[in-house]
């Protein structure tokens, strides 16, 4: 996560200049706002190709998806300016913010990239139908996969070719490409932009309210996790706080349609997590007990091999039947203890599944089922 949005701005304020001629006062220049994006522009295709291939794990298999586009295209991407220059009288509160970032989104030579790009996430996709949940989830996890790199602020947002050409980017950078190819394929998305938490995520369209009412579905870029689950704490544990700003994109209609599915995941992870914990605490003290209740009976036995070679064969009868009493407690808490352990390992052996299987809703879905049943 890196401070997005306030160091890319060149801003030049053009004051209308006025001069005299012939009596009469012309305004050189319209006193509105007005604003100049980031573009690549023409570039020289020389025919050297540049190749990213990435191979990543979905639902239960691992895939390989490789991608070219012109080298040409690619190096005019990376050299581009991405400052925006603001041109007039702009207010604090005029939004320039979603200019700046569509600019990434729509430019003309990003078309190429996302048909290029889609055409292979398709092949790669084999067996997984196209406009299907799915498929929106294999996109996802395709660009969650890509490395997460973190570059000086003042560098920008990168256009999508180079986010796959490189292999990685921040949180800008992945959200724009995921959009773009989502978008491409028929999807109704946004980005979702968190100036004061200086994130950014992609939305995707619901027939539900959404995150925070928005309409769309949260998606997190920069690691692989489920669609519709917000980010809550990042890496540093700050928390994400800040205000939502929603930059729609396209006219795409197709939404994500496993939402309650995704969350009932998401819901029975947590519960698992927190059984575990209070489940450790639990054993640490059963542990302790058993300990001392062991140790009690540890004594009781060399006591009783005390009397049965004095041959106090009376006392040893009557230490006996307390002996055989603490003795029948000790296993019953033991039995305990190993049950508690049991249900303990099931909650840890979930919680580490669901956390490192965030690319295969399906087979989640299936190990919920299976803990759910495990607690009956």
């Amino acid at each position: 996560m890196k401070p997005i949005h306030r160091y890319y701005l060149l801003i030049v304020l053009v004051i209308s200049i006025s001069v005299a001629a012939c009596g009469c006062t012309t305004s050189l220049f319209s006193s509105g706002p007005a604003a100049e994006y980031p573009e690549v522009g023409e570039y020289q295709d020389d025919g050297r190709i540049a190749t990213s291939s990435l191979e990543f794990p979905f639902q239960d298999r691992s895939v390989s998806v490789s991608v070219s586009a012109p080298q040409g295209l690619y190096e005019a991407a990376a050299d581009a300016d991405k400052r925006a220059v603001l041109l007039g009288e702009w207010e604090e509160d005029d939004d320039w913010t979603t200019g700046y970032y569509l600019s990434f989104l729509t430019d003309p030579q990003m078309k190429q990239v996302y048909s290029a790009t889609t055409d292979a996430l398709r092949k790669g996709a084999s067996g997984t139908v196209e406009g299907s949940d799915e498929y929106i989830e294999f996109m996802t996890v395709y660009v969650q996969s890509l490395a997460y790199d973190t570059r000086p602020d003042e560098a920008g947002p990168k256009f999508p070719v180079e986010t796959i050409i490189e292999k990685g980017g921040d949180c800008d950078d992945k959200s724009i490409l995921l959009a773009g190819l989502l978008e491409q394929e028929g999807y109704n998305v946004s980005l979702f932009f968190f100036p004061d938490d200086s994130h950014m995520a992609v939305g995707i369209g619901t027939d539900k309210p959404g995150f925070r009412d928005s309409g769309y579905l949260f998606v997190e870029t920069t690691n692989v996790s489920l669609i519709g689950i917000p980010t809550e704490k990042f890496e540093n544990g700050a928390m994400l706080t800040s205000d939502l700003f929603v930059i729609p994109f396209g006219n795409g209609t197709m939404g994500y349609g496993k939402a309650e599915e995704t969350r009932r995941i998401d819901q029975a992870a947590a519960e698992a997590r927190v059984r575990a914990e209070d489940e450790e605490v639990s054993l640490v003290v059963m542990e302790e007990n058993l300990d001392v209740m062991k140790h009690a009976l540890d004594e009781e036995n060399a006591a009783l091999a005390s009397l049965k070679r004095s041959g106090n064969i009376e006392g040893y009868n009557a230490a006996v039947s307390d002996y055989n009493r603490h003795a029948a407690d000790y296993n019953q808490s033991l039995e305990e203890y190993r049950t508690q352990y049991t249900a303990y390992l099931a909650d840890v052996e979930f919680v580490n599944y669901a956390a490192t299987h965030l690319y295969d809703r399906l087979g989640l879905s299936k190990a919920v089922t299976v803990w759910e049943r495990g607690m009956a």
